[in-house]
């Protein structure tokens, strides 16, 4: 025998950018919203300065574009005059297809 009844549960309707506050939902031609969002996360462990800290910052893809061109200058800046590291590149933090 099924037994009925309501159920309420709570689904995300939206997710904003940490950043500059827009929406990182964009709808596709189906009408369906998908998240199109970068994520940066950090979880400190024992022994880190941070010890027991968590971040997580949501990103739309225009302030994504801007933490990862400070996080290549910073490289950049770090490699500089080290000839057994190489420069970032405009592959710089991609993963492979598949990995």
């Amino acid at each position: 025998m099924k037994v009925y009844g309501q159920k309420t549960i709570e689904v995300v309707v939206d997710r904003c950018c940490d950043i500059c506050g827009t929406s990182v939902m964009v709808v596709d031609s189906n009408g369906v919203k998908l998240e199109e969002v970068g994520e940066l996360t950090a979880n400190w462990g024992f022994g880190s300065k941070m010890d027991g800290i968590t971040h997580h910052l949501d990103m739309c893809e225009s302030c994504f574009q801007v933490a990862l061109s400070a996080l290549k200058g910073h490289r950049r800046c770090i490699v500089m005059f080290d000839d057994e590291q190489d420069l970032p590149d405009e592959k710089f933090g991609q993963q492979p297809v598949g990995g």
